[in-house]
């Protein structure tokens, strides 16, 4: 908890992370390899790469958030219907 913590600095995020870590572990306990390290050191792995995966995520849906508030809202000015318009008129 303590390390998803520091990298996402919200409660509410780290415990959602830390929750689905520990599902992951259960579900794929049998990968784990003792010959490549520590049952501690795997889970760790797995919860930073989890909580870096968040961060990017965030960051990423924000980024899309402000590119599509920058784009203009209103519909292009049309000069052919307008000049049809006239001369209708």
């Amino acid at each position: 908890m303590g390390l998803v913590h520091r990298v996402l600095r919200d409660p509410a995020q780290s415990e959602e992370v830390v929750r689905d870590v520990l599902l992951e572990v259960w579900r794929t306990s049998g990968r784990f390899e003792p010959r490549r390290g520590s049952a501690m050191t795997w889970i760790m792995t797995l919860a930073h790469r989890r909580a870096v995966d968040r961060v990017r995520s965030s960051r990423a849906g924000a980024d899309r958030e402000r590119s599509g508030a920058a784009e203009p809202r209103g519909l292009p000015f049309d000069e052919v219907t307008d000049q049809a318009e006239t001369h209708m008129e």
